[in-house]
Parts: structure tokens; sequence; C-alpha cells
């Protein structure tokens, strides 16, 4: 193994599970490994972890998160840790964590030069479907392919979320071990945000019978008429945008990065963008553009004015 190494992506999740094979492979337990945060940690303490050696271990892992964050010291003081990176310590494997190298600073360079660096990708498109089912079948279980996508649908494509509600779902399936789209409905919830966007999504694929069925528990739930209206708006402009990105030839992270979204919101709004049409979305921006003038003028009630519109628009 290296002395030093950087890994550059978005996905935490991946990120830490390159980091287990890390440790795997130089044989370094949990008793033997630090953490920091350099968001969190001074400069000064993470020169000082450098500089312990083990009490437990002939080699121990330290492991330096958003080591980006070091850029607010200037290259005076990074001096100490600059030339750590040049000759490390023989007993430590240091690695580093990043979203992206950081541009126009010395620290970059020093990186670029002493670490050997692995970008680790998000998982995108169809990809990420694919990894999950792959883990599943490892662990000897089976999982439709409708319950995987609704899985990540309820969690947002988060990877963390996804392998916590699927061992809860295994744990639950552990006789039969196969999972379906009834036990994930069973078993993972939405958040508030996450069911408001499955409404809107289901109103956009005039799916009748899932929008009414989300919009009664909304209503049910107390969720005012208004926050449903204006994220519809908001999500059928995200998914125009997302349509003009693509266009573009961006990524979904970049996509991401563009509106400002998780990444595993850019994965629905994609798969949207894909498969709606461009005319349709830009009538509804129109109509919910009218209706709120309406309501505001005292013209229209809000509530039955919106649900109007639903059953205008649902065909």
């Amino acid at each position: 193994m290296e002395s030093i190494y950087l890994l550059v992506g978005q996905s935490v999740y991946l990120i830490n599970e390159q980091v287990k094979k890390y440790q795997s492979e130089s044989s370094i337990d949990a008793f033997n490994t630090v953490n920091i945060d350099a968001l969190e940690t001074s400069l000064d303490e993470i020169l000082r972890e450098l500089q312990t050696v083990s009490f437990f271990s002939e080699t121990k892992m330290v492991i330096i998160e958003h080591v980006d964050a070091l850029t607010r010291y200037d290259d005076h003081q990074l001096e100490p840790f600059y030339k750590y990176l040049e000759s490390p310590s023989e007993d430590i494997k240091l690695i580093m964590t990043m979203n992206e190298v950081p541009k126009a600073h010395q620290l970059s360079q020093y990186l670029e030069k002493y670490a050997f660096i692995e970008t680790i990708k998000s998982l995108e498109g169809s990809a990420l479907p694919i990894y999950l089912n792959k883990v599943i079948e490892k662990d000897g279980y089976k999982m439709d392919g409708r319950a995987i996508e609704l899985l990540i649908d309820r969690t947002s494509g988060d990877l963390f979320l996804c392998f916590q509600e699927i061992e809860k779902l295994k744990a639950y399936k552990v006789d039969e071990k196969h999972i379906v789209v009834d036990d994930v409905e069973l078993l993972v919830t939405r958040n508030l945000e996450d069911n408001i966007f499955a409404f809107s999504s289901a109103y956009l694929k005039n799916d009748i019978k899932n929008c009414i069925k989300i919009y009664e528990d909304l209503v049910t739930g107390k969720t005012q008429t208004s926050t449903i209206f204006n994220h519809l708006y908001q999500t059928v402009q995200w998914i125009l945008q997302t349509q003009l990105l693509i266009n573009r030839n961006l990524s979904q992270q970049e996509i991401a990065s563009e509106l400002n979204i998780s990444s595993g919101r850019a994965y629905h709004l994609i798969r949207e963008a894909k498969t709606q049409s461009k005319k349709r979305l830009e009538q509804l921006i129109i109509d919910l553009s009218k209706l709120d003038v309406e309501i505001k003028t005292g013209q229209t009630e809000e509530k039955i004015g919106f649900e109007l519109l639903l059953l205008r628009g649902i065909k």
C-alpha cells in the first residue's frame, strides 16, 4: 500500500467503502484508526496526530475528511503539513477525502504530487439500481426491480439511507429472502418533502390512483394546499431546467450542482425530464401561474382551485 491516499468524490458512502477496503488490505482495525474532520479540527491538532504513533500496533491509519478545508490556512501555516506529505511516517497510513480538488491553491499541487489519488464516481442513472441489486443478491436475497426503484425513490437515492432501509427489509423478510414492492411500501417511509415530490411525479405521469392517494395523505397530514401547489410549480420548473441541462450533456452530479439539489433528487428529475413533453410542462407552468393570480386576487378559493386544476390535468 501507499503511505498517502486522496479519495475524491461526492458519495460519502462509496468513499467510506473504499476506506474500509484500505483498512482491510493494511490489516488496521478500528482501535488503530483515527478519524478527523478538517472542517472542525485545527491544523495543529492534525499535525499532532500525524506525529503520534499507535500504542496498540506498529501501524495506524489517519483519515482526514474534507481535507480541502485546510485551504483556510495560508501556505506559511501549511508548511509543516507540506513537509509531512513530502516525507510521511512509515508507521502511518494517511487517507484524505474531499469532494473535489481545490483550484488555485498550493495544497492541490502537493496533494497531486505526493498522494495516490483515486476518484470515486457517484452512481448515476441505471448504475444505482444495478449496484443495489448486486449487494442484495450477495447477501442471498432477491429484490424485485420495482421494489428497488421505489426504495431509491423513497430515500432520494441516498446510499446511506438505502442501506439502512435494506437492513430493515432484510430483517423483515429473513425467512422468504424475497423483497417486493409491498414490503417497501410498508417499511420505508417518505419525509414530507419526498412525499410532495412523489405527488408531483405521480401527477406528471398521469398516475391517477397514486396521485390522489398521496394528495389525500398530505391533506390528512395537514399539509397546506399552498405547500403542495408551490412544490408542484418548483418541480415542473426543475424538470424543464433539467431537460436543458441534459441537452448540454451534463452528468447527474453536475445537474445536482447546477440546481443546488441532492444527487438523488437529480436522478429522479433526469428520469422525469426524459419522459415528459416540454410543451405540456410549459402549459402547466402557465396554468399554475394563472391559478396563483386567481387565488391571490380572491377569484378562486385555494383548495378548490388547485383540485380542479389537478382534475383537468390528469388525463
